[in-house]
């Protein structure tokens, strides 16, 4: 084998960064981080504005996977963009930063039974991570590596959403990540100083590197080495020339929801019969692996307008070359902010716990394949349920690494989240319909004036819904004796030795909102874990919930 190291990470997505930063700090221990992808630091990927160049399937920078067919959307195969360079899928995503509803955590220890996962222990660390723009206060971090901002200067459309909401009837929001979630709000967004706050840019690029701390990228991960039921080291591929590398304290896996699966399942660990399948050793059965997958889906709105206020008027030549220009020279501008400022939470029946409905507003028209259309101006509404009852799975589609694996989502496979995903169209058609918009509205173009019935609207969804980009929860955390768990409470895989997972793998139930926030402060709190630190004091803090 080559150099021990102390920790080997596979994947420097958004937890493997930083784990990589937090274990390597002060020297103690010597690390190394393996990435598949490469370097981050290309304007495509700083700029906020540079998403949609890195959500094509000619991007070196993800991995674009895509689903099986999916039975309940016409046997459409939905995109599955993964980040494929330092930084992973926080360096592609579109930094919209929201932590979720803090019910959903209470209820991944009460319900889920993982103890010490409550709001009250989770708060913390999301307060440690955060160098957020708004005052520090018993529910916000002002210190942390990822720098959170909200847009203060509102485009007219992001504007008139606010208003068209609360005379809908929700309330404004004034903080979407302090005491109260439900309402139409502004969100943050993971953008400082116009650079994109990843990851790999918020945990290495900006802090002081540790000596012990060694990054390789394009490294392909062939497996976890395995002796005794323990993990001792990895091997590797790089330039066609395979090598092994050993881990004297653990190895951990942060190669997301698709890929830690997949790697734990080449090394012998997962369902018997699929390893058997496909000629692998069976090191250690467990028949929970790559299962329990979710994700939120989203169906869309969007209208058309005669006037010249939506983010479409930028893509004149001229106007495109006076944002790069603004960009490139003073990281000002509208390419250095991210497109989505406002959305809301909402529930779609009183007798609901918390929020069950997200909404992304865009101030943009958009043509196939999510491409801001230049010839036309509008607005986009994202809708989608929050907490979805299916339950998808991931497999190997054979034993060779370099074969993508295969994902099942199993979108809108309840009737439940087929009635959710409807009444959350119609929740946004009326406040869309709202007199804040009246000045805007010229037609709508999704849907269309001709879906009006229930069956109407379900056949729209059919064709239309697609992901909005949160899969987790293919290596769910439970307690002892839970048989639906992968990784314990201190996130070590169950069976194995030496072997952690810390991604979007482990999450129990997904968080009601975009993922990314949450990935973040679990590998904030497993790095106190795998360090034995002592965990951050409980915050037991008081937040909005529903009555009825």
């Amino acid at each position: 084998m080559k150099q021990a190291y102390d920790y080997i990470i596979v994947g420097a997505g958004t937890a493997g960064c930083v784990l990589a930063h937090r274990l390597s700090e002060g020297n103690r221990y010597s690390v190394l981080l393996l990435e598949n992808g490469g370097d981050d630091r290309h304007w495509i990927l700083q700029m906020p504005a540079g998403l949609r160049s890195a959500f094509k399937p000619t991007s070196r920078f993800n991995y674009w996977y895509k689903t099986l067919p999916q039975a309940h959307l016409n046997n459409r195969e939905i995109d599955q963009p993964r980040g494929k360079a330092l930084g992973g899928s926080s360096s592609i995503n579109g930094m919209t930063f929201l932590r979720g509803n803090p019910l959903d955590y209470d209820n991944w220890a009460d319900i889920d039974g993982c103890t010490g996962w409550s709001y009250a222990d989770c708060l913390p660390y999301f307060k440690k991570l955060e160098r957020s723009d708004k005052p520090a206060n018993e529910y916000r971090g002002s210190n942390g590596f990822v720098a959170v901002k909200t847009q203060t200067e509102l485009n007219p459309l992001n504007a008139a959403f606010l208003e068209a909401g609360q005379h809908a009837g929700h309330v404004l929001t004034a903080d979407v990540n302090g005491e109260r979630q439900e309402g139409v709000s502004r969100f943050d967004m993971s953008v400082e100083n116009g650079f994109r706050s990843s990851s790999s840019r918020a945990y290495l690029h900006t802090q002081n590197s540790s000596a012990k701390l060694k990054i390789m990228t394009s490294v392909r991960v062939l497996r976890v080495l395995l002796e005794n039921e323990r993990a001792v080291g990895v091997e590797y591929s790089q330039d066609g020339k395979n090598h092994k590398v050993s881990a004297t304290r653990e190895v951990i896996l942060s190669a997301g929801v698709f890929g830690t699966p997949q790697l734990l399942m080449l090394s012998g660990v997962g369902p018997e019969a699929d390893l058997k399948k496909h000629g692998l050793p069976v090191v250690q059965h467990v028949p929970q692996l790559g299962k329990n997958l979710q994700d939120h889906i989203e169906a869309h709105i969007q209208v058309e307008t005669n006037q010249t206020v939506s983010l479409n008027r930028y893509l004149k030549p001229h106007l495109m070359a006076w944002a790069g220009l603004q960009w490139f020279g003073a990281k000002r501008g509208v390419a250095a902010v991210n497109q989505c400022h406002v959305g809301a939470f909402l529930r779609t029946d009183d007798s609901i716990t918390h929020p069950n409905i997200q909404f992304h507003f865009f101030p943009i028209f958009f043509g196939d394949n999510w491409i801001p259309d230049p010839n036309k101006n509008g607005y986009r509404l994202g809708v989608g349920p929050l907490r979805p009852t299916s339950r998808g799975i991931v497999r190997l589609a054979s034993a060779n690494p370099l074969d993508a694996p295969l994902i099942d989502p199993n979108y809108l496979a309840s009737d439940k989240d087929r009635q959710e995903m409807r009444q959350g169209l119609k929740m946004g058609r009326d406040l869309l319909a709202q007199a804040a918009f009246s000045q805007f509205h010229q037609r709508e173009d999704l849907p269309g004036s001709d879906v009006q019935t229930d069956a109407e609207l379900d056949a729209f969804i059919r064709r239309d819904a697609s992901s909005a980009y949160h899969p987790c929860g293919t290596a769910r955390m439970g307690a002892e004796g839970d048989d639906r768990a992968v990784v314990d409470l201190q996130l070590r895989v169950i069976g194995i030795q030496g072997l952690r997972i810390v991604d979007a793998s482990v999450i129990p139930t997904i968080p009601s909102a975009n993922i990314n926030a949450c990935v973040f402060m679990i590998a904030e709190k497993a790095a106190d874990i795998i360090l034995g630190n002592s965990a951050l004091k409980p915050e037991a803090r008081s937040y909005y919930r529903a009555t009825y």
